[in-house]
């Protein structure tokens, strides 16, 4: 949805700025106590969807492909990525069967067995115990959803829902929550969110029901919009390239919150999206669940 179809020209506050030019004034203050109602936070769920491990092992893969050299052996770097990603697979394995949905194994297994096979083309044939590893994942898998199948879990099974909607639709991610090189200056440096790479204009949504703390210029941000949603999660949403909310308001999961734009330190349109919780920044797929859409873009 463009700026123009969501009817709201008259609304927004809009600032354009020489990306090389903005200096970078570090990130704002983490959240802190604001004077919006408290609730009691959900209990605990059992655990997230396996589907934003793989998504951003996925896009971890994709860039060790592109980044490293191919027909050289198996390099230690994936290595050391599917051995991680063989330990989040064992604790996914590890619930009670009703708590690891038919399709969401059936995905799991896919991604698994396709970024395994496009990492042996790339690098060649990895190290035995590594593939000794994977192999007898992928086949606890197999097996998980063939008793998945005969009880008749498919579509029936119970899982907690995501704690926080998409904030934008069909939209590729550019750059996933960690360590990166950054890409104006070259540094390696934490990055505390997830970047959506999107036309500019679009319509970004809150990610859940929340009360406005922040709105407004917020250094290497640009334009950025703070929400505080009940359980002690706050949501930011950065470079926008207009301001459609206001300190204050009370917003519902979905309700414009501004436009995707590039202000700030940012090589071209996307949104920049952190989740903190407790005062601490946290994977933002995490707490999203499966992906909207996935591609690639520059950062």
């Amino acid at each position: 949805m463009s700026f123009a179809e969501a009817g709201l020209a008259a609304h927004a506050t809009a600032a354009s700025v020489a990306v090389a030019e903005e200096p970078d004034h570090g990130p704002p203050p983490p959240p802190v106590a604001v004077p919006a109602p408290e609730s009691i936070a959900s209990e605990a769920p059992a655990g997230p969807p396996i589907d934003a491990i793989l998504l951003r092992f996925a896009a971890g893969a994709r860039d060790r492909r592109a980044r490293l050299p191919g027909g050289h052996g198996f390099p230690d770097e994936a290595t050391e990525a599917w051995r991680a990603l063989a330990g989040e697979l064992d604790l996914y394995l590890g619930r009670a069967l009703p708590q690891t949905p038919l399709l969401e194994l059936v995905r799991a297994r896919v991604t698994v067995e396709a970024e395994w096979d496009y990492d042996q083309r790339r690098f060649g044939r990895a190290p035995a115990p590594l593939r000794g590893a994977i192999e007898t994942r992928a086949t606890r898998f197999g097996l998980r959803i063939d008793a998945a199948r005969a009880l008749g879990l498919g579509l029936f099974a119970r899982v907690a829902p995501p704690r926080l909607r998409w904030p934008i639709e069909d939209a590729g991610i550019s750059s996933v929550f960690g360590m990166r090189t950054h890409p104006l200056d070259g540094h390696r440096r934490m990055h505390h969110g997830v970047d959506f790479a999107t036309s500019a204009g679009r319509v970004v949504g809150a990610a859940g029901q929340g009360w406005v703390v922040r709105a407004g210029w917020m250094g290497g941000y640009g334009l950025m919009v703070e929400v505080r949603h009940p359980g002690d999660l706050t949501t930011r949403y950065g470079h926008l390239s207009a301001i459609l909310c206001a300190p204050g308001d009370a917003v519902e999961p979905g309700r414009p919150l501004g436009l995707v734009g590039r202000t700030g330190r940012a090589t071209g349109p996307h949104l920049h999206f952190e989740v903190w919780r407790g005062g601490e920044p946290s994977d933002p797929l995490a707490f999203l669940g499966g992906a909207s859409g996935t591609g690639s873009a520059g950062n």
